[in-house]
């Protein structure tokens, strides 16, 4: 079976009537025009799950063709989404543009949350959806616990594969240029996903995580990677998100002893000497702990992942 056969045949299992707009409250917090508030995210330091052996990613599906039905749900807003995943009811929230067009592919951003007690976990992750404008839909991620099981045998993988089938069975959207995002415990998970998923991902972009004590193995594709860490990071220890870079520089064939170049934001430095439309980018800062720092984040996410080729 093709790969598009097994996005369409997921979504068909998988999707259930149930859309409603998100509260008022998520607005407020993350969607304003205040001043971005720096997240706090749950500890992640979670050691991740064994490398089981790389599932098969579900493969880049054909840009060609025609999309679905125009949608008609709201723009500019977070509305939730319920989706049933081997039998367990699981939300994910869905960002459309302004003037979303129903014959554009769009690129779509899958986002991550760092660990959350919080009652709308998925808003613990940088803005970028106040900054790609009519340009993406995003997609904020729901773990099924305050934090991402990062075991390829558990309940993420199978649900992050069953809201790809959803949303690009509903909205227009653009196969080749699926990215993931997360902050925290969210990015460990993308992590993984670029590993485990990575036939599916064009690019990662990340703040405060990466791998823990055993890496992810048989790693597929591959995905252009922004990291972010702070120096002074007292809940993931830098080593975890250096760890992650590394295996994106090997992996994406970068030379990690060239003298790097300047990417905007600063302090952020691109690698030499890798594959062509593969950079990997690298952003040390200092002194801002485990904060998500929404100010570089976002604005190095968007410029990161919109730019690539």
């Amino acid at each position: 079976m093709d790969s598009n056969s097994h996005l369409w045949i997921l979504a068909m299992g998988a999707i259930v009537a149930a859309s409603t707009c998100h509260s008022a409250s998520v607005a407020d917090k993350s969607d304003s025009a205040a001043p971005l508030a720096p997240g706090t995210g749950g500890a992640t330091d979670l050691g991740g799950g064994a490398g089981l052996g790389g599932a098969s990613g579900l493969g880049g599906a054909s840009s060609s063709g025609s999309c679905p039905p125009a949608a008609t749900d709201a723009m500019l807003t977070w509305i939730e989404k319920t989706i049933n995943v081997d039998g367990s009811s699981r939300q994910y929230y869905q960002w459309l543009p302004q003037d979303y067009d129903a014959n554009r592919r769009y690129q779509v951003l899958y986002e991550f949350h760092g660990c959350s007690t919080d009652p709308d976990p998925q808003d613990n992750h940088p803005p970028t959806q106040t900054l790609s404008g009519t340009e993406a839909i995003h997609i904020r991620m729901r773990a099924a616990a305050e934090c991402w099981d990062l075991s390829e045998s558990g309940v993420e993988f199978p649900y992050f594969d069953a809201v790809v089938a959803a949303v690009e069975s509903t909205l227009c959207t653009d196969p080749k240029r699926r990215f993931a995002t997360g902050y925290s415990s969210g990015a460990f998970m993308a992590h993984y996903l670029a590993c485990w998923r990575g036939a599916m991902l064009r690019g990662v972009a990340t703040i405060a995580g990466g791998y823990g004590p055993v890496p992810p193995t048989d790693c597929t594709g591959n995905v252009a990677a922004l990291l972010i860490q702070d120096a002074d990071d007292q809940t993931v220890a830098p080593w975890k998100t250096i760890s992650a870079r590394d295996d994106h520089i090997a992996r994406d064939g970068c030379d990690p002893n060239a003298p790097t170049t300047p990417f905007d934001p600063p302090p952020c430095q691109e690698y030499s000497g890798c594959m062509p439309g593969y950079p990997v980018v690298w952003c040390e800062t200092h002194g801002q702990d485990h904060s998500s720092q929404p100010d570089l984040s976002a604005p190095a996410f968007w410029h990161f992942l919109s730019t690539l080729p």
